[in-house]
């Protein structure tokens, strides 16, 4: 597929089926994400937009089905569907996803139902400590599948990678600490913010391209061992 080198522009596109589609029912559509203005790259980033509507009833939100297959094959994520009595309510619940989406967004049609959402801070830490244990739970359960297997490791490297990336980005504001934008730089202000060993993790977004079979074992093995001393870390704060 062609780089998309204004995302903006090109999410513009989309607004208007949801708007022909929903009609009145339509609050808000909401580009966020690296599309939105964080570290974005033109040839790999999706389009992540949130969809607002006047209810969270099945029935609405699945009457997008045709327009979300059509645009999952121009590299638009499946959207988030909420009303704003889901967003007023649920900030507390889940700081994290609000938080970031809060930090690079752009409103495309409707109302800006983020700008007064207050997520805090002091709630992030338990959620952050929650994600981090289950995913690494996760990802200890993939690596029994996949480590016989040079391709599936390196597809489990790429995926687990950025699954971690917004929570290191969580554990920066939750220190106060600024999150960087470019991801090369935000391992090393993670491992400075939090006084760890931060080379295992380097070394996997390494080898998350490609890497023999041994060496990827290997390093998957103290990639482990670095999240489940981060965990141990978290807890202690």
């Amino acid at each position: 597929m062609k780089p998309i080198l204004n995302p903006v522009e090109y999410a513009q596109k989309a607004v208007h089926e949801y708007i022909s589609l929903y009609g009145p029912d339509l609050v808000s559509v909401i580009l966020y994400g690296s599309a939105a203005g964080g570290d974005y790259d033109p040839l790999q980033s999706d389009i992540n937009l949130l969809i607002v509507l006047s209810s969270m009833d099945l029935e609405l939100i699945s009457k997008s089905a045709d327009i979300q297959i059509k645009l999952f094959q121009k590299r638009f994520s499946r959207p988030l569907f909420m009303d704003k009595k889901y967003i007023d309510s649920s900030c507390d619940s889940y700081p994290l996803e609000f938080l970031d989406m809060k930090e690079h967004y752009v409103v495309l049609a409707g109302e800006d139902v983020l700008s007064t959402i207050n997520p805090q801070i002091a709630d992030l830490r338990l959620q952050v400590e929650r994600e981090l244990k289950g995913k690494w739970l996760h990802l200890i359960d993939e690596y029994t599948f996949a480590c016989k297997n040079q391709k599936n490791l390196v597809q489990l490297t790429d995926i687990s990678l950025k699954t971690f990336m917004p929570l290191f980005r969580a554990l920066l504001k939750f220190k106060g600490v600024p999150v960087p934008v470019a991801r090369k730089e935000l391992l090393p202000a993670v491992e400075s913010a939090y006084s760890i060993d931060g080379s295992p993790f380097q070394a996997m977004d390494k080898l998350r391209k490609g890497g023999n079979l041994t060496e990827l074992k290997t390093n998957f093995s103290d990639y482990s061992k670095a999240i489940k001393k981060l965990i141990d870390t978290i807890e202690n704060i």
